[in-house]
């Protein structure tokens, strides 16, 4: 026999068999890695709009009474366009617990057209604070 200076063609198809299924795998866990991140992406995306709206509600300084007739409602209205992010269309409902002591407020963030589907849901307790007196402190 002459030395062999190339690849037979069955050590070729032997080599890229090993290869596809080695790639096989990877390509899997590449699908998983990718739906995972956009499901957090949502799940960051729908938690940052819950602290947005709960911000706007204490930022009404409005006291337990005043947020309690003001009662709940979702954001935007139903007849405006939802917010909009990530290509996601998302609505914030602001749920008042009116019977509660302190009251409680309940933020939920949904897709458009889910509401039943709650991705996202931030609780608070709102109390009036009245300072009666302020002492120093010896």
């Amino acid at each position: 026999m002459k030395n062999r200076k190339a690849f037979t063609y069955i050590e070729v198809l032997i080599t890229l068999a090993i290869i596809a299924v080695l790639f096989i795998p990877i390509m899997h866990l590449f699908s998983h890695v990718l739906q995972s991140s956009t499901v957090t992406q949502e799940l960051i995306t729908a938690a940052n709009l819950a602290k947005w709206e709960m911000e706007r509600i204490k930022n009404l300084n409005l006291t337990e009474k005043g947020l309690g007739e003001l009662g709940s409602a979702i954001y935007p209205p139903a007849g405006k366009e939802p917010l909009e992010l990530n290509n996601v269309k998302w609505r914030i409902e602001k749920e008042i617990i009116k019977d509660s002591d302190p009251l409680e407020v309940r933020v939920h963030v949904f897709r458009d057209g889910e509401p039943t589907a709650r991705i996202v849901t931030l609780v608070t307790l709102i109390e009036d604070t009245f300072w009666e007196e302020l002492k120093p402190v010896k």
